[in-house]
């Protein structure tokens, strides 16, 4: 059941965001900001796609033999990038659905004000948290040193979990990704 539902989920995923943005694209949308902000959050869900795909390839070479595999497909370079488009999508669709709430708060709680965002700084908006998250996502694999084997501490490469073997410095830095961006996001909404 969990083999076929990666790829299912993997497939509904990718197809379901990309029809998103092709919709969002041939329809002239009213608010042509909000609608740009949801085809970029649909780049970013579609990288969750992306990486089930993966997971799902690798689930089919290893099929079987995952054990005699196991400690070198964790320390592989796939491993380490797919866990790295994991953390870029989670991030991004985090900080991007806080953002897109913050925006309706504004507009609902002062609908006479002027306090939108133009296009262009809503362009800069969301340029600067594909930025941050993709700082976040690629700051663990600049030291193993500092963070260990950070996106292969389990077989599906997926970061910010805690184990006792993991070094303190990663523990810190996912409590501060999880804790931390979940409640600066929090404060400002």
């Amino acid at each position: 059941i969990l083999r076929v539902s990666v790829w299912v989920i993997a497939f509904i995923t990718c197809f379901g965001n990309v029809f998103v943005i092709c919709m969002r694209s041939l329809i002239r949308a009213e608010n042509t900001r909000h609608a740009m902000c949801i085809k970029v959050l649909c780049c970013a869900d579609c990288l969750m796609g992306v990486y089930l795909f993966f997971v799902g390839v690798f689930d089919v070479k290893f099929r079987g033999e995952y054990n005699k595999h196991a400690q070198l497909w964790m320390e592989s370079l796939q491993c380490r990038t797919i866990g790295f488009l994991a953390m870029l999508s989670s991030e991004v669709s985090v900080m991007l659905l806080a953002y897109l709430t913050l925006e309706k708060y504004l507009v609902i709680v002062f609908p006479f004000s002027n306090i939108r965002p133009g296009k262009c700084q809503t362009c800069i908006i969301l340029g600067s948290i594909w930025v941050i998250g993709f700082l976040i996502a690629v700051i663990p694999l600049m030291s193993e040193d500092f963070f260990g084997n950070y996106y292969g501490r389990n077989g599906v490469c997926f970061p910010l979990h805690s184990d006792q073997l993991e070094k303190p410095a990663a523990k810190g830095y996912s409590t501060g990704i999880f804790l931390g961006i979940c409640h600066f996001i929090s404060l400002g909404l």
